[in-house]
Order: structure tokens, then sequence, then C-alpha cells
């Protein structure tokens, strides 16, 4: 499964896969430990060698994908919510990716933060998930966050107003942010929402399928 495709449906269902964070978050004050983790862990790949080396593998984006077929396909009204998270990701980061001086803000933030750690391994993000969030957060909201239009989160009050579910949505937002510049670097297009929408889903379904054969 190499086609063209097939790279941007891995990185929309990388975008899709953080999206979900954000309405638990807002709605719980928790999320997917997994998933969470996961969309950490590929904000530090700034330099992978393919499109799934973001992700440690196409397995560990099953959820977006099957997030990503549905979104594609169903347009059910649970699924405004996440719309509308992806596609201010996916708008926030067609300005950052014009913006080669904050692209390097944030380059060097992520360098001064891999290096207070041994390594970023599932170990360490575990142990230091909470201090992670806030440094990761801070890069969003400095950077990223004034860009643009800032993306309302919507949920309650009670969960909005800690500073750890804070710091965790803006992480999850810079998760969003990772895959979506992943995205327009394989040549994701939102012209693609319109026209291409079935060519996407359809290689979404593949890449589940290849999954699904190597278990």
């Amino acid at each position: 499964m190499n086609t063209k495709y097939h790279h941007i449906a891995i990185a929309l269902a990388g975008v899709a896969q953080s999206t979900i964070l954000i309405p638990q978050l807002a709605n719980t004050g928790v999320c997917s430990t997994t998933l969470y983790e996961q969309s950490i862990k590929s904000v530090f790949q700034t330099s992978p060698k393919t499109t799934v080396d973001v992700f440690g593998g196409l397995h560990n984006i099953r959820t977006g994908l099957k997030t990503l077929i549905q979104l594609l396909s169903s347009g059910q009204k649970e699924q405004i919510e996440l719309i509308r998270y992806l596609f201010g990701s996916l708008s926030i980061t067609s300005k950052l990716i014009k913006n080669t001086d904050a692209l390097a803000k944030i380059d060097q933030r992520l360098t001064r933060i891999s290096g207070l750690y041994t390594d970023m391994s599932e170990e360490t993000i575990q142990a230091h998930i909470d201090d992670l969030s806030y440094s990761l957060a801070g890069i969003y909201s400095d950077i990223v966050s004034p860009l643009a239009t800032k993306i309302k989160v919507v949920g309650k009050a009670e969960f909005l107003q800690n500073s750890l579910v804070q710091a965790k949505v803006r992480t999850a937002l810079l998760g969003c942010i990772r895959s979506a510049i992943l995205w327009y670097q394989v040549g994701g297009s939102r012209l693609q929402f319109l026209f291409l929408r079935k060519r996407i889903c359809k290689a979404a379904q593949e890449l589940l399928l290849e999954i699904d054969n190597t278990n």
C-alpha cells in the first residue's frame, strides 16, 4: 500500500486520532492513555524516514483510521464536533507551514524538551506525562495558537478550568498539528474533502485490512 492516497489517509488518521482526545478531556477530564501517549510521541518525530514512522507503525493509528472512515462516510451529529476540531487543525497548520520562524521555534523547543530526558520511550513519557503536557501545551499556546483564529473547545466548565486538563487539550491539539503538517507534506489538500473523499476512505479501509492481515 504505497499510493499517494494511502499516505494522505495515514496522515489524516493521525489528525483524527489526536482529535478524539479533545472532547474526551473537555467532557470528562480524562482521555485514552494509549492514544494520548501516542500523540505525544508523534510530536517528537521531527525527521521521519517514512509517513508511518511518525506513528511508530501502522498499527498505532488503527483507531485514527477507523475514526477517519466514520468522519468521511457518515456525517452523524456526534461527528460534527470532531470534524470541527479536525478542520480547525488543518486551517491553523496551513498558516504554520508558511511561517519558517514559527517552525524553527517549535523545533528548538522540542529539542530543549527532549534534551531533559534520556529518550522518548513509552516508559519515559508515562513517568513524566504531566510535565510533558505542560511543556508541549506551552509550545501550542506561545507559537501555534497566535497564528490564526483560536480553536474553540467545547466541554464542561469544571474540566476546562482545570490547568492540567487545559494543558492536555493543547497537547492533543499539538498532536493534531503534527499530523496535519505531515498531511500537507504528502500532498493533502482541503479540496480533497469535496472531490476525493471516497478515494481517501477506500485507502483508509485498505490500510485497516493490512493491519488485520499482519496481526
